[in-house]
């Protein structure tokens, strides 16, 4: 029988969200490259109940080798989490790479190895041979930032990139390898941004009451203000702060407007960068972005908490000319729109540091201010536990139409 896998891609500079079928993750966008004296022995097991365990968290265990015509360099990879947990030097996107993520090999890398895993995973549970070759024809929507999308061509060099094509996976985990075979069936691009706001447009009861929540707390004179007061609103201006971009996207009358609609080349993991260099110089530096990201991100011990703190506050101290410049490029969206926006979001993983250790919420009203005369624009900052998860919402609801 055909296993065909349903793949909501969100591809971030920092992270991957993602939906395949029934399955939701999130992994960080890192690879870890593993030279022979790296390699170390074959997982084996004491019980079934102890392999079951380790076969339930596989997405978080890939060791793997890809052979594609799509990939460039070949070799041997642990993959997000695995690679994480490593201690080896991580490769990530350079969040200061003009070219973009269509071009980089670590989306394919990352995206072939993340729908392998599920594949073997799954394989395993069904007691399927392992033995043999898993195959595995995949339905995908993803996304790519809004300036890199726009530009001609770019959108279906990266389709082209997994159609027409079989791509290979092999997993080292084990004594003996398993293999993986590729295909994909359709797949659609759309543009990160556009998608949160689709998802916003069809979104669930709970989501909105956390929209309609965050507008009360900020704007006292809008106590009567429905959730479907917001989601109908049709001139509307998304800000999606990424890891490596900030994508703006602006609907008039419900569409889309592609002039005014672009990316600002810079993200939080921008942030991070310079931090790690401000970090570095006062001997308190990591090896990567990736691994500050994670230590940020880590419960310490109440020994190791002050230093934490110092490293926060590095972090934090970048974030005010960062948020400047997000409102520089919505004062040139908004110009280019030609059109007043009534209702601003702000979303995305670099949304949430932004919210509470930045005055951007401050500076975007002011700015707003100038372009209606004075008059109030609302802004809806999306929650933590919703924010960085609005692009993948949306990617599920495209996937659900071209998977029929």
């Amino acid at each position: 029988m055909e296993y065909i896998l349903n793949v909501a891609n969100d591809l971030g500079y920092g992270s991957i969200k993602a939906t395949l079928n029934d399955e939701k993750v999130k992994m960080p966008s890192v690879i870890a490259s593993e030279k022979p004296q790296d390699i170390t022995e074959p997982v084996s097991f004491d019980d079934q109940e102890q392999q079951a365990a380790y076969m339930k968290d596989f997405i978080n265990k890939l060791d793997v080798s890809v052979s594609s015509s799509a990939v460039t360099k070949q070799g041997r990879y642990l993959i997000g989490q695995a690679a994480v947990n490593s201690n080896l030097p991580l490769t990530a996107f350079d969040v200061n790479d003009f070219a973009g993520k269509s071009d980089d090999d670590l989306a394919m890398v990352l995206t072939l190895s993340l729908i392998a895993g599920k594949r073997v995973k799954d394989a395993f549970f069904n007691s399927e041979d392992l033995g043999e070759t898993l195959k595995v024809t995949v339905n995908m929507a993803t996304a790519l930032p809004v300036a890199e999308g726009k530009n001609t061509g770019v959108i279906d060099r990266y389709k082209n990139k997994f159609l027409g094509k079989t791509h290979t996976v092999t997993f080292h985990n084990f004594k003996d390898p398993i293999t993986v075979a590729i295909k994909f069936r359709s797949v659609y691009v759309a543009l990160e941004g556009e998608t949160a706001q689709l998802y916003i447009k069809n979104a669930d009861q709970k989501f909105k009451e956390t929209m309609v929540a965050d507008l009360k707390a900020n704007y006292a004179d809008m106590a009567e203000i429905t959730a479907d007061d917001i989601v109908q609103t049709q001139n509307v201006l998304g800000i999606d702060i990424g890891e490596g971009t900030t994508d703006l996207v602006m609907l008039v009358n419900n569409l889309v407007n592609a002039k005014a609609s672009t990316s600002l080349a810079k993200g939080y993991g921008n942030v991070l960068q310079l931090a790690n260099d401000v970090l570095q110089k006062q001997q308190m530096g990591f090896d990567n972005r990736a691994q500050l990201q994670s230590y940020l991100a880590q419960h310490v011990s109440p020994f190791a908490r002050k230093h934490q703190q110092r490293v926060q506050k590095v972090v934090y101290d970048q974030l005010e000319p960062f948020a400047d410049e997000i409102v520089t490029a919505v004062s040139k969206t908004m110009r280019a729109a030609n059109a007043r926006a009534e209702l601003i979001y702000v979303y995305g993983g670099g949304s949430i540091p932004m919210a509470t250790q930045s005055s951007l919420r401050a500076k975007l009203a002011d700015k707003l201010r100038r372009f209606t005369g004075g008059d109030e624009v609302p802004i809806i900052w999306i929650m933590p536990e919703y924010a960085q998860f609005l692009n993948e919402k949306g990617l599920e609801l495209i996937l659900s139409a071209i998977a029929e």
